[in-house]
């Protein structure tokens, strides 16, 4: 079953869309069929409870159904190993 996963930074161009590469390829890699999508942070509380997964690069703060992980660390380099880990359990827990 393919997970449906937004990838959200204030602009929805530039951070996000280093992150979606490295989660698609790790996804890729582990055997979960991803569907990607770019986004901003405001146009995540339109999408609350309809897609699988928040993946995010900026603070977006609590109480959306949808998880949200912090993608941060994949930018940085540090922890980015335990985010995509943390990225793929989350999507196989939902299925």
């Amino acid at each position: 079953m393919t997970k449906q996963i937004i990838f959200a930074c204030s602009s929805g161009i530039a951070t996000s869309t280093v992150v979606a590469e490295k989660v698609e390829e790790y996804c890729r890699e582990k055997g979960v069929d991803v569907n990607a999508r770019q986004g901003t942070v405001g146009e995540l509380s339109g999408l609350d409870g309809v897609v699988d997964l928040f993946v995010v690069t900026s603070d977006v703060g609590s109480g959306y159904n949808t998880p949200v992980v912090n993608a941060l660390p994949i930018l940085t380099g540090i922890g980015e190993e335990e985010v995509l880990e943390q990225i793929v359990a989350i999507l196989r827990d939902s299925e």
